[in-house]
């Protein structure tokens, strides 16, 4: 089995993404697919969804810089 990653969706997400359904959110009284929801994918499952920009790697947490 591949290794699965963890990818988040974005604002062009639509109700389903990679063959998920993504859970709704209520945002000004309109119901939409949830940003930021959290997916485990493989990269070959991810690989249309990225380019399409439907979903997202999520960002690496930043380091601190060092004061000199």
């Amino acid at each position: 089995m591949s290794e699965t990653k963890l990818f988040r969706t974005t604002d062009k997400a639509g109700w389903w993404v990679a063959g998920r359904k993504i859970p709704a959110e209520k945002i000004d009284g309109a119901v939409r697919p949830k940003v930021g929801h959290e997916l485990r994918l493989t990269e070959a499952e991810a690989k249309y969804e990225l380019l399409s920009g439907v979903i997202e790697r999520p960002a690496a947490t930043p380091t601190t810089k060092r004061k000199d």
